[in-house]
């Protein structure tokens, strides 16, 4: 779809076949998850008037701060104004820390007893990227309120999608799902993509990346958060462990146990080693360049185009 100076496009195929496995697992020397959707992909590109280029943005993957895809520039337009937020799996793997030494690098690895099976490719993907295209932010926050609101003519959703990335069962001693959704309101577009990852009577992880832009306005904000519990932790009083499979049951039992942690006394350090870098929860925010008017917005909205 387009929308004033956004073009919103999400591909949907099956997984990789044979050929695209082999080829991927070589370019990126790691085994893929049981389910790859390496042609699946969420893109949107912002084009500012009277400019052109293509800069990508580093937006979402497994990991903190991984880096959106990157393309061949657009012979038609410059390299430097253009805005391209790109959600797609073979660019999330190739994040992992893979190698001799990877948790030294990187922390968060978690010994289990089924290691061996996975060929050490699930909980080691939480890398940190080293492209500063976000500035932090302590003053901005996404609208939640806003974004909860259901008014039958301002909310209404012009474009939605939920667009997978990759899923594993971790050779059914629990499961690694990384997603991306998009909502698109006359005022707005919201984006959660979420990485959700459970191994069977170890831990509970989540990580989430947001990203939300008002029309008309020129930043986009972009919160990134992670939690983490032991399994058992979650598990506690559950007589029915069908929850534990839905990724929002678990995220609200991690928020709940993460803000009971706070308040009592500091734990004992992790056995795990070096912690996950994934922890804790940042807001940082880009500005798009040129001039973005709400005018354009708003004819975007009325000649928008599915």
């Amino acid at each position: 779809m387009r929308i004033g100076q956004w073009s919103i496009a999400s591909t949907k195929r099956s997984i990789l076949n044979g050929a695209e496995i082999e080829a991927a697992e070589k370019a990126l020397s790691l085994p893929l998850p049981e389910m790859t959707f390496g042609n699946n992909s969420l893109v949107l590109t912002f084009e500012p008037s009277g400019f052109g280029s293509r800069a990508s943005i580093p937006v979402t993957s497994a990991g903190p701060d991984s880096s959106a895809s990157t393309s061949a520039p657009d012979s038609s337009v410059a390299a430097d104004s253009q805005i391209r937020l790109a959600f797609d799996t073979l660019t999330a793997l190739g994040q992992v820390a893979t190698g001799e030494g990877w948790e030294d690098r990187v922390g968060g690895g978690v010994l289990v007893s089924m290691a061996e099976k996975w060929s050490k490719r699930v909980l080691s993907d939480i890398p940190l990227s080293t492209k500063p295209t976000f500035r932090p932010s302590e003053t901005h926050e996404i609208p939640l309120a806003l974004l909860a609101r259901q008014d039958p003519v301002l909310d209404r959703i012009l474009f939605y999608d939920d667009v997978a990335l990759f899923e594993d069962e971790l050779h059914d001693n629990g499961e690694s799902i990384l997603n991306a959704r998009i909502r698109v309101m006359p005022h707005s577009f919201f984006i959660l993509s979420r990485l959700f990852v459970r191994v069977d009577n170890v831990l509970f992880r989540i990580y989430d990346v947001r990203v939300y832009h008002e029309f008309g306005s020129n930043e986009i904000i972009r919160e990134c958060s992670g939690l983490e519990a032991d399994y058992d932790e979650v598990k506690l009083k559950q007589t029915d462990l069908s929850p534990l499979d839905d990724a929002n049951f678990v995220y609200q039992a991690l928020g709940k146990i993460t803000a009971a942690k706070a308040d009592q006394e500091p734990s004992t350090p992790s056995k795990r080693g070096k912690p996950w870098p994934g922890l804790g929860r940042r807001v940082e925010v880009l500005t798009l360049p040129g001039e973005v008017s709400v005018e354009s917005a708003s004819k975007g909205i009325e000649q928008m185009a599915l």
